[in-house]
């Protein structure tokens, strides 16, 4: 397996449980692997075939357009998800629209008689995990949950008093989750 290719080729979960043996930017942890940032810790795993399909619907011929799908999820393990949000979020119109679709999902979850457990904000990112060459050395990218990511889920955990959980879905068929 030749990693080191002249173009940027996006890296799998296999390839990079076989670089995390080579460097300390990932660690393996059972079955997954886990990346440190200074501001979170993530797990990186495969992602699951929602997921894939999710980021497949990002991806229009040379275009990719960032999904966003809200899902609530009751102590009695129900999940409710929203409609599928297209634009990143962290602009502060596509920021009103989350609240929106936050709010509607609390409203069905008491309205149904249930208890809200958590969220998550799951959505798709056009950067995966690639080695690239730099100054002479072979630098790894590794895209993942970005602190802009984490600054949305900490504020609609203020505003909800409601643990906010963040995936983000990347090229490769790679899942980062916030742990």
């Amino acid at each position: 397996m030749n990693l080191m290719a002249r173009t940027k080729n996006i890296l799998n979960f296999n390839q990079l449980r076989e670089l995390s043996k080579q460097t300390s930017l990932i660690n393996m942890d059972g079955p997954f692997l886990v990346k440190r940032t200074p501001y979170l810790s993530q797990i990186i795993r495969n992602s699951s075939v929602e997921e894939v399909n999710l980021f497949k619907r990002s991806k229009k011929f040379i275009l990719f357009k960032e999904h966003v799908l809200i899902r609530a999820i009751t102590r009695q393990g129900i999940k409710f998800d929203s409609r599928i949000l297209k634009g990143s979020f962290d602009k502060f119109a596509n920021l009103k629209q989350l609240e929106k679709e936050f709010k509607e999902l609390d409203f069905l979850v008491r309205k149904n008689g249930l208890d809200l457990k958590s969220f998550e904000i799951i959505h798709t990112h056009p950067t995966g995990c690639y080695i690239e060459k730099s100054d002479g050395h072979h630098v790894l990218s590794m895209g993942g949950i970005s602190e802009a990511d984490l600054d949305v889920s900490n504020y609609f955990n203020d505003l909800f008093n409601v643990r906010v959980d963040l995936r983000a879905i990347c090229p490769g068929n790679i899942t980062f989750c916030s742990a």
